[in-house]
């Protein structure tokens, strides 16, 4: 996902990063192992969260 991928998921999406790059957005999201508990998201970097919290 390159430069973008140092923003965090939230921000990414409102960015048009689906339309730019899903096959890079679908690969931080498959098999997730955190959720944002601010925005909703999923993602298996919790580093690219806003408040991640792990899934049990």
């Amino acid at each position: 996902m390159g430069k973008s991928k140092e923003k965090r998921l939230c921000k990414q999406v409102k960015h048009d990063v689906l339309e730019e790059d899903l096959d890079g957005y679908k690969k931080l999201v498959v098999n997730p192992t955190h959720l944002c508990v601010k925005c909703g998201r999923v993602c298996n970097d919790p580093g690219l969260l806003c408040e991640p919290e792990p899934i049990d």
